[in-house]
């Protein structure tokens, strides 16, 4: 039997995120319900190329379908602004989990040295900072991005 495709016909289950803390997002809610409802037929491949790039942005099947057309019919071809923004800010986060892992080294170091009755180097007190100046910009673009 074939699928259709409308506003609510994809179920949050059946789509797997490529980043595996996000959850597939719903387009934004209109004040009004919207009226209007388009239905489509896929054949089995289609429809699983379909599921796929949703998945692959984390978006529900039927988001992805108006979306998509809506950019088309607008003469976009960029993709969704709400998409991108949410990629940057995944970048973003891995790049800040990235940079406490360093910290979290810089911090069993200076621990072992310590403990050894070394004083501290020059080289991890300017590699602390540097990495203290990483976070510092990563979260400012971080909230650049989310305030807009």
């Amino acid at each position: 039997m074939p699928s259709e495709v409308g506003e609510g016909s994809d179920s949050l289950e059946d789509i797997t995120p490529s980043h595996p803390t996000r959850q597939p997002r719903r387009r934004h809610r209109d004040p009004q319900q919207r009226p209007h409802r388009v239905t489509v037929r896929y054949n089995a491949a289609e429809y699983e190329e379909i599921r796929r790039a949703a998945a692959d942005r984390s978006q529900t099947i039927a988001r992805f379908c108006a979306t998509s057309t809506l950019n088309d019919a607008r003469g976009l071809s960029a993709g969704d602004p709400q998409d991108r923004l949410d990629r940057a800010i995944d970048e973003l986060a891995g790049s800040r989990t990235q940079l406490a892992r360093v910290g979290n080294n810089l911090n069993q170091i200076t621990f072992v040295l310590n403990a050894s009755g070394f004083h501290h180097p020059a080289e991890l007190g300017a590699a602390l900072e540097l990495v203290q100046q990483a976070v510092a910009r990563v979260d400012a673009t971080a909230a650049e991005l989310v305030g807009r």
